[in-house]
C-alpha cells in the first residue's frame, strides 16, 4: 500500500518535471514556421510526458531501491549505535567496578606488609599498640593460609603459635591509626617469601618480618624490610665492654668451656670459661658485643 502511494507520487512528480522541462524548451528551441508558440509548447509538453512515461518505471524502481537501501542502512546504523552504546554502558559499568579496585590498589602506596613469622612471633602487636605502626597494613591471604597450616599442625607448640597469630590479626584490627586490609588479589610466585617480595615491589611497600632469610632476600631485591628483632635491639639498653653484670649460666655453649646466659630481654651472653658455673649466678665482665639481623650477642668472661 505504502509502496503504491510512493510510486504514484514519484510518477506525478516526474511527469510534472518533464512537462515543465518541455514547456521551457518551447521558449528555448521553438519549432520552425508555420508552427505557433502554443503548438510548440503543447508538443514539448507531450514529449516530456512521453519521456516521463517511458523512463518512469526505471527511474521509480531506482529511486525505490535506493531509498530502501538508504533506509535499511540508516536502520542498521541506528541499531548498531544503540547496541554499541548499550555495550559501552555495560563495559564501563564493569570497568567501574574494576577501576575502583584498581584505584584502590593505586591508593595503597607504601603499605606495611606483615609476614607469617611476625604474626607467630606476636611482638608486632605490642609495637603497634605503642604507636610505632600506623597507616595501611596488609596481610596477604597466602600468609593467612600459611598461618592456618601452622595452626593445624600436629605439633602442639606450633598449633598454639598459629592460633595466637590469628588472635594477633584480630587485635591489630582494633588498634586506632591502623587500617588493616586482607590482600586477596592474585600474586605471582611459588613460595610465600617470593610472593611477599613481588607484592611489596608492586605496591612500593615494606615487609615486616622476623625471618632472617626473608630479610636478606628482600634486601637483595631492593625491598625495604622492617625487622622486629632490629627494632627490639635498637630499644635495648645493653652493657658496654668493660662493664660488670650478674648473669645466670643457663646451659653450655658450643665450646665445652663456654657457658651461656640470657638477659631479661632475651639477649644471649656467651661466657668464656663459664661451663664450670652451670646453673649458678655469677659476675662477668663484658668483652664485646656483636650485632646481627637475628639479634645482638654479648661475649663476656668470668671475673
Amino acid at each position: 500500500m505504502a509502496v503504491d502511494k510512493f510510486r504514484r507520487s514519484i510518477a506525478i512528480s516526474t511527469s510534472v518535471i518533464f512537462g515543465l522541462i518541455g514547456f521551457a524548451l518551447a521558449f528555448i528551441i521553438p519549432l520552425p514556421p508555420p508552427a505557433t508558440l502554443t503548438q510548440t509548447k503543447v508538443l514539448y509538453v507531450l514529449i516530456g510526458l512521453f519521456l516521463a512515461s517511458m523512463y518512469f518505471s526505471r527511474l521509480a524502481s531506482w529511486i525505490l531501491v535506493t531509498t530502501t537501501t538508504l533506509f535499511r542502512q540508516l536502520v542498521w546504523y541506528l541499531a548498531s549505535e544503540t547496541i554499541n552504546q548499550l555495550h559501552n554502558l555495560t563495559t564501563s559499568g564493569l570497568h567501574l567496578g574494576q577501576s575502583l579496585t584498581s584505584d584502590h590498589s593505586q591508593r595503597i602506596i607504601n603499605p606495611l606488609i606483615i609476614d607469617t613469622s611476625s604474626l607467630i612471633d606476636g611482638r608486632v602487636l605490642d609495637v603497634a599498640k605503642s604507636g610505632f605502626i600506623s597507616g595501611i597494613v596488609l596481610i596477604p591471604d597466602f600468609v593467612l593460609r600459611e598461618l592456618q597450616n601452622v595452626a593445624d599442625s600436629a605439633n602442639s607448640i606450633k598449633r598454639t603459635r598459629g592460633r595466637r597469630g590469628f588472635i594477633i590479626v584480630e587485635e591489630l584490627k582494633k588498634i586506632e591509626g591502623i587500617k588493616l586490609n586482607i590482600w586477596d588479589k592474585g600474586t605471582r610466585g611459588q613460595e610465600v617469601d617470593e610472593k611477599l617480595i613481588k607484592l611489596a615491589k608492586s605496591l612500593k611497600g615494606r615487609i615486616l618480618t622476623v625471618d632472617y632469610n626473608l630479610n636478606r632476600v628482600a634486601s637483595l631485591s631492593n625491598v625495604r624490610v622492617l625487622n622486629v628483632n632490629e627494632l627490639g635491639n635498637a630499644l635495648k639498653t645493653l652493657p658496654v665492654p668493660g662493664e660488670t653484670i650478674k648473669i645466670k649460666v643457663a646451659h653450655l655453649g658450643k665450646d665445652r668451656s663456654q657457658g651461656v646466659g640470657y638477659l631479661a630481654d632475651g639477649t644471649m651472653i656467651v661466657i668464656k670459661d663459664g661451663a664450670e658455673e652451670l646453673d649458678k649466678t655469677i659476675e662477668v665482665e663484658v668483652s664485646k658485643i656483636l650485632q646481627g639481623s637475628a639479634g645482638r650477642m654479648i661475649f663476656a668472661a668470668v671475673i
